[in-house]
């Protein structure tokens, strides 16, 4: 896929291009790319249009015209997660109203649960393993935009966890499940290691975004193992499986301790080498982490929010609902917890290197947020900017996954 992208200043139209250009770095907080005006313009017309349609609007196109409106930029994380295109199709389909998004999610997996059930008959463990894991992701998937009932969504999402927990081991490559013990709260993940590797491994620790889980991104290890990476997928307090022991709140910052901790206990794993990615809100929070314990060798931080007090009332009520729900409180209170998600003052005193990756088609947190972020890092610095990618770069994920891996090995082997 072409995308008009912005890497460390320079302009690529290739993702070979970007790769090559990642091993170059911006040092002691000197930006190298320049943009007219203040930044840009912090909410374009379209973010604004986009962020007030209605629910009832919504559910009148599925009425109408199905799920299966859905742009083929918004069918690429299902696409990314497993789903068959002719399956994603089928699904979207029969998406009649929001309602029955979650159904039609639920007899998808239904059938990826039978494939499941055909190959293990037939003795073809490794595709039962995978058609499980799909399944597992269409559980995931139909929990998302269950928007009226927690307890119905946290059902869907637990049916998820247990169903990856059962095959997780059986994958290709494996996914072990381990826990990050903190404050006694054991945080659930999944850790991933690279092929013959002779000494112990530097790790990556994937942290979600507000919708997305461990049994998701650990799927998005391999350009890391790929170039002798470890990965843990780990859910923090408010997402996944964690949601059930520990909500989101200020001052969790000590986690970062924790997975060092962890880490040191794994003799496949370099304690010392060990960085952190973050999505959307938790984007925000590896920074935060990567700031309280600079020991920590590297941060990178996708579409993050950076002050996101002047857009927070902007953004679709749905959003506003599923932060809300991974905090532990109701949408009304969110202007209250905002300033605890401002990165303005925790970016300044941040020391360990920090690659950002912005998106310049994202609805969610505005594009801005990530060019402000990367111009007030102090510390080594690096920034990937995909023009036509949406919220948490979806549609690029294979690129800047690679990048972000390439960056993160460099970085790693100069700790």
């Amino acid at each position: 896929m072409k995308s008009s992208t912005w890497v460390d200043g320079v302009r690529a139209r290739q993702l070979p291009a970007c790769r090559h250009a990642i091993l170059r770095r911006a040092r002691g907080g000197r930006d190298r790319r320049e943009v007219p005006g203040r930044v840009v313009q912090m909410l374009s017309a379209r973010y604004v249009i986009a962020n007030r349609i209605p629910l009832a609007a919504i559910d009148l196109t599925f009425r109408v015209a199905s799920a299966a409106v859905l742009s083929r930029a918004g069918r690429y994380r299902f696409v990314v997660g497993g789903i068959t295109p002719r399956q994603l199709a089928a699904t979207l389909a029969r998406i009649r109203t929001i309602r029955s998004w979650p159904v039609a999610w639920v007899r998808t997996a239904r059938s990826y649960l039978n494939q499941a059930r055909t190959g293990r008959r037939s003795g073809d463990l490794a595709i039962a393993a995978e058609q499980q894991r799909s399944a597992a992701l269409c559980y995931h998937f139909a929990h998302i935009f269950e928007l009226e009932n927690l307890e119905r969504r946290r059902r869907l999402y637990r049916r998820a966890a247990r169903l990856f927990r059962d095959v997780a081991p059986h994958l290709a490559p494996p996914a072990f499940p381990v826990e990050v013990d903190w404050r006694g709260t054991p945080l659930p993940g999944y850790l991933r290691l690279p092929e013959s590797s002779s000494r112990p491994a530097p790790l990556v620790v994937l942290l979600n975004g507000s919708s997305t889980v461990k049994e998701e991104t650990i799927g998005w290890a391999t350009p890391f193992l790929q170039r002798g990476l470890a990965v843990l997928a780990l859910d923090t307090p408010g997402s996944g499986e964690a949601w059930d022991l520990a909500l989101a709140a200020p001052g969790q910052e000590d986690i970062a301790e924790a997975i060092i901790d962890f880490t040191s206990r794994v003799p496949e794993l370099d304690s010392r080498k060990v960085s952190l990615l973050g999505v959307s809100l938790r984007g925000a929070m590896a920074v935060q982490l990567a700031t309280h314990l600079p020991e920590l060798a590297a941060v990178v931080a996708v579409t993050p929010p950076y002050d996101p007090a002047p857009y927070l009332p902007y953004l679709h009520p749905i959003v506003q609902q599923d932060v809300a729900w991974a905090i532990g409180v109701t949408p009304a209170d969110l202007p209250n917890l905002v300033s605890h998600i401002t990165l303005v003052e925790a970016v300044r005193a941040l020391r360990v290197p920090l690659m950002v990756v912005g998106a310049g088609a994202d609805l969610v947190v505005p594009p801005a947020e990530a060019l402000r972020l990367y111009r007030a890092a102090a510390s080594p610095k690096y920034l990937l900017f995909l023009d036509d990618a949406n919220h948490v770069a979806f549609t690029h994920l294979e690129q800047w996954t690679a990048a972000a891996a390439d960056w993160l090995a460099a970085t790693l082997s100069e700790a």
